[in-house]
């Protein structure tokens, strides 16, 4: 058995290195009149009025209140001492404090409120659980009646392949 020799191949520097692409001549940095071509740009608005707006003249000093007139002086009657001056008693409200079986017994709903409760409540549940069956159902009568009002119309019904029909079949399945 032999062993090879182990050879590197030898790499061209100056062939396989990519070349660079020197200038001839140095860019221009010479600012010589004005560009042949019509460059599009913007002219923001001038924000210096016009005309020069009025001076603001100073308000007017309000004249001074006149001097306020004393009210009439009022004579009240005066009011016999013989009277005893008492506020009639006004009785504060009383609460009439409830032993708990009795509040609890209170806040129990009578059998019309818990029949009509349950109803609603049973009616809303069972048309929530219904309401995918009836779609599926429902869609495909739908479906046959709107084609035969458009036959009957005279309009021209879209003839489905039977790729359209196996997914048509396989969307009512789900």
């Amino acid at each position: 058995m032999e062993i090879r020799e182990i050879v590197v191949p030898e790499i061209n520097s100056s062939v396989d290195l990519p070349q660079v692409a020197l200038p001839q001549a140095p860019p221009i940095t010479l600012d010589i009149g004005v560009p042949v071509i019509e460059i599009p740009h913007f002219n923001p608005m001038d924000m210096e009025p016009e005309v020069e707006p009025q001076p603001v003249k100073p308000a007017a000093p309000r004249p001074a209140d006149p001097p306020a007139a004393k009210p009439p002086s009022v004579k009240l009657p005066k009011k016999e001492e013989d009277k005893s001056e008492t506020l009639p008693v006004i009785p504060e409200p009383t609460v009439e404090m409830k032993s708990l079986p009795q509040r609890i017994v209170e806040a129990i709903p009578t059998i019309p409120q818990a029949v009509n409760t349950a109803g609603t409540s049973a009616i809303a549940v069972s048309a929530a659980l219904a309401t995918p069956l009836l779609l599926k159902a429902i869609r495909p009568t739908i479906k046959k009646l709107a084609k035969k009002l458009q036959q009957a119309i005279g309009k021209k019904v879209k003839v489905e392949s039977v790729s359209e029909r196996r997914k048509f079949q396989r969307s009512l399945r789900k």
